[in-house]
């Protein structure tokens, strides 16, 4: 833990970093904490259109600075919207430091979001929006969430809707930027071969340029987390029906967390899970089956994706939740339980072989936990976990058989 440091600096940015000696990469992140489940409904997409824009020039760079200085960094520069977080970021040699620094809050904070850019990149987006449609996975989890969350701003389009991108203009994207993505909304993680007091010096340094009307205090949002229950249908002429089955989850600080996450892996996080060995290898219904746990700040859910012929869609769906039942009313074999567990843990420990992966799990644990943890406690989390714990955990979450969401895409018999 010695290698981890935390630090709220002057600008109001908190900075966390992980010294790595051992790499010759280091890797940036720039995190605000907003995305679609933030979003007031009339600005649906709004994150993810700043995403867009963040790399169509700033005040001293053009679009065509901007990708030649990260080429001639050797590195890559990408960026993501999810529902509830924003992320900029980058991996560059360790040396690349303080030019990467000053390329990310330079995008970040100075872009100037021009209005032709505004015009162009909407096209771009509609057409995004639009190419939803034709990939089958991508409509079903976009139905998904919107049976599933109903009401919930959660329902809500990573990327908005036609109507909405289409209202979009300078104005209201100015609007929405200096709101939340205020420095004191923004978390920035860096993992790798660097010293902390240099990467702090320069972010105070960039951040001392930066100019604009960015709000004193970020409002705290609670997005409604209420949940629909039942089967919903969306035709469509297709050679799978794409079903999504919703289960109820839990936030990210649970204490359960990683029980959820053995739980799942059992479940349908692996090849050599129940879902994917029962209802693929052994009857043959399905070539892509798997199940997930999605961790939000206040809420959370487990979801199972199977795509199968329209008339294998019944057996399909009574075997998937007699699996489940299973798990609810039946013993767990200790072996299946440790084969989870090593999953996990190989899964994770290889992860940490990389300066992105490290940075990534900082930053989450940091704006979702508040706290670091190290790979000791992590792997001490997921060895407490026992068939008590995972019982517990079945019987909470998937007792009740009226709590389930049924999303189907395409034509079932």
């Amino acid at each position: 833990m010695r290698n981890f440091k935390r630090e709220e600096l002057k600008s109001g940015i908190t900075l966390i970093t992980e010294k790595k000696s051992y790499f010759n990469s280091i890797s940036i992140g720039l995190w605000v904490k907003t995305g679609s489940a933030y979003e007031p409904a009339n600005v649906n997409g709004i994150s993810h259109f700043i995403e867009h824009l963040l790399f169509k020039g700033t005040k001293t760079r053009t679009y065509k600075d901007i990708n030649k200085e990260i080429d001639l960094m050797g590195g890559a520069l990408n960026a993501f919207t999810g529902t509830e977080l924003t992320c900029l970021y980058t991996r560059v040699l360790s040396e690349n430091y303080d030019n990467a620094i000053n390329l990310l809050i330079d995008l970040m904070f100075n872009s100037l979001f021009p209005s032709d850019e505004v015009k162009k990149e909407k096209g771009v987006i509609l057409q995004e929006i639009s190419g939803v449609q034709d990939d089958p996975f991508d409509y079903s989890m976009e139905l998904f969430h919107k049976n599933f969350y109903g009401n919930s701003s959660f329902a809500y389009p990573i990327l908005g809707t036609a109507g909405t991108v289409e209202d979009f203009n300078r104005d209201k994207i100015l609007d929405y930027f200096y709101l939340n993505y205020a420095p004191q909304n923004v978390v920035i993680s860096v993992a790798g071969n660097f010293d902390h007091e240099k990467i702090a010096m320069s972010i105070d340094n960039y951040m001392d340029k930066v100019s604009g009307n960015f709000a004193k205090r970020v409002p705290l949002k609670k997005p409604d987390t209420n949940k629909n229950y039942g089967e919903f249908v969306q035709e469509k002429d297709l050679e799978q029906a794409h079903f999504i089955i919703g289960l109820d989850g839990i936030k990210k600080t649970d204490k359960d967390y990683y029980t959820l996450e053995v739980l799942n892996t059992l479940l349908g996080g692996s090849v050599s899970s129940r879902l994917f060995q029962e209802v693929r290898e052994n009857k043959g219904l399905a070539y892509s089956i798997y199940s997930n746990a999605s961790f939000h700040k206040f809420d959370g859910y487990v979801y199972i994706y199977a795509g199968v012929a329209p008339k294998k869609f019944k057996l399909s769906k009574n075997l998937i939740f007699n699996i489940i039942n299973d798990l609810v009313e039946n013993d767990i074999d200790d072996e299946e339980i440790l084969n989870a567990k090593r999953h996990i843990s190989d899964s994770f420990l290889l992860g940490m072989e990389s300066t992105s992966y490290i940075m990534n799990h900082n930053a989450i644990n940091e704006i979702y936990d508040n706290g670091y943890k190290s790979i000791a406690q992590v792997l001490k989390r997921i060895d407490a976990v026992d068939r008590q714990s995972i019982k517990r955990i079945s019987k909470r979450l998937f007792s009740d058989k009226k709590n389930r969401n049924i999303s189907v895409l395409g034509r079932v018999e």
